[in-house]
């Protein structure tokens, strides 16, 4: 089983998930305080690799898990976790709340988006968890750390109406999810992500302009890592987003009829005349299920009445 943990500074670990047997897929954030916080867990798929690496920190106990949405990607292995570290509870927004309490509507509704043969594979089964396990929490919320720290609840919807932030003062960290976008080392460009039936990058940029308002010292990306330039990486994430939205507008009215091939050629060749390197832009095509990208956007049009 393999193992990576990565001392932060300030108490603060992150563990390599190795979701689907890779390095550098997900990210999950362990404060070892008095109260210990972890956040993120990933899918059942790969909670072997993360319990391998508490165990190697010697964590026997987590207070709270906390989620900063419920897509399977990020708290699908949440009920297989309440189960075997059974003093935790799960912090996760209202909005998310009863899915993880019973998580067949999302099973159901993220198996349109994968395919039913492909879910088991990716992710896991997903377990319900008990009601009393769930802390729900929303903006303004704190979660103890003990010594005096806590975690600050940011809702940030724009990715899904159910994504929080967390922040944290004295690491300086603003855990981020999904709502800033994926951004994989080697220089952490930051790649929009899209996904149905939430999506709406007006509010995600509200998001991203809040948290620049709040300057962190680092994000930390769940797809992946910190990133020690938040202000850049902020300003990116907007200018990146709202450039694929609108090339994805004007196809759907007037482009090609296969949307995700299309919007995938044009964005690789984007980072190809960035100058950013072969290892990297295979990183990100590989890490981002394109046809997901375009509906997602499709989706957001069409509430809006722009397309059929």
């Amino acid at each position: 089983m393999q193992v990576s943990v990565t001392a932060l500074g300030h108490d603060l670990f992150l563990i390599d998930a190795f979701m689907h047997g890779e390095p550098e897929r997900l990210a999950c954030y362990l404060f070892d305080t008095p109260e210990r916080v972890l956040i993120e867990c990933g899918p059942t798929s790969s909670l072997d690799s993360l319990f391998a690496a508490l165990d190697h920190l010697g964590i026997d106990d987590v207070a709270t898990l906390a989620v900063t949405h419920i897509h399977l990607d990020h708290a699908g292995g949440a009920g297989r976790f309440a189960a075997r570290y059974p003093g935790a509870k799960v912090a996760v927004h209202p909005a998310g709340a009863r899915h993880l309490a019973d998580p067949e509507r999302l099973w159901t509704s993220a198996s349109r988006v994968w395919g039913e043969d492909q879910m088991e594979s990716l992710w896991g089964p997903m377990e319900p968890i008990d009601a009393d396990r769930l802390l729900v929490v929303d903006e303004g919320d704190r979660i103890p750390l003990g010594g005096g720290r806590s975690v600050e609840v940011l809702a940030t919807p724009g990715h899904a109406k159910h994504h929080v932030v967390y922040l944290e003062d004295e690491s300086g960290g603003a855990f981020v999810g999904d709502a800033v976008g994926i951004a994989f080392p080697h220089g952490h460009m930051v790649q929009p992500v899209t996904p149905p039936p939430d999506f709406d990058p007006e509010l995600v940029t509200t998001q991203l302009r809040r948290l620049a308002d709040r300057d962190p010292g680092f994000l930390g990306f769940a797809h992946f890592g910190p990133d020690r330039d938040p202000l850049r990486s902020l300003a990116q994430a907007e200018s990146r987003l709202w450039g694929w939205v609108r090339w994805i507008e004007e196809a759907a009215r007037s482009g090609p009829t296969h949307l995700a091939d299309a919007l995938r050629s044009w964005v690789l060749s984007e980072y190809e005349a960035e100058g950013h390197d072969a290892e990297v832009i295979e990183q990100y095509d590989r890490n981002t299920f394109w046809p997901m990208q375009v509906t997602g956007v499709l989706h957001w049009m069409a509430k809006r009445g722009a397309v059929g």
